[in-house]
């Protein structure tokens, strides 16, 4: 009872200020999962617009893992994405990190007013910091239940194994990951 009404102020408060629910020492991994999102998807939405769909499918599969090594670069920081659901196989969530999308997913369902996250330290000693990916419109195109047929076959090119579709708006898809460097 006082964990769910501490969850109900944070929330409000977190309306009213603009930010997330984080800890001081959390602000580097999040200004890391914040660029990779902004560098990736600035580079995806400019893509589709002067590409279309498909090519942006080639920028997720050769660029993305070069913005996340910059990103993490710059930062010294690691940094990617993982998901239940991949589309490319190096992306598979590490057990913890499949327990940790479990309960996003769980929490997500009760309160969508805060994006979850959450810290651990892995057998590595790295700290891992981990933020749910929210499915938002423009992603349908190519992560939602109707995907144009040319753009299917462009994903099922580059990603033989893909799981990562038939997801609705307002879903979590995934996470970022930002770890220590070591």
């Amino acid at each position: 009872m006082m964990f769910n009404n501490f969850l109900r102020i944070s929330g409000i408060a977190l309306l009213l200020t603009g930010s997330s629910l984080a800890l001081a020492g959390d602000e580097p991994y999040q200004q890391a999962a914040q660029q990779l999102q902004q560098r990736l998807g600035k580079v995806l939405m400019h893509t589709i617009k002067t590409e279309g769909h498909v090519a942006a499918i080639r920028v997720c599969n050769e660029q993305a893992p070069q913005i996340a090594q910059a990103v993490g670069s710059d930062l010294n920081l690691e940094v990617g994405r993982t998901a239940l659901r991949v589309r490319n196989p190096k992306n598979a969530p590490t057990a913890r990190q499949r327990d940790v999308l479990q309960q996003f997913v769980e929490q997500w369902q009760h309160t969508k007013n805060v994006v979850p996250t959450a810290t651990y330290t892995n057998d590595q000693g790295q700290q891992v910091w981990m933020q749910a990916i929210v499915m938002q419109p423009q992603c349908a195109a190519c992560h939602g239940s109707n995907i144009e047929p040319a753009l299917k076959q462009a994903i099922v090119e580059r990603y033989p194994e893909d799981a990562a579709t038939n997801f609705e708006v307002g879903q979590i898809r995934g996470a970022f990951v930002v770890k220590s460097s070591q």
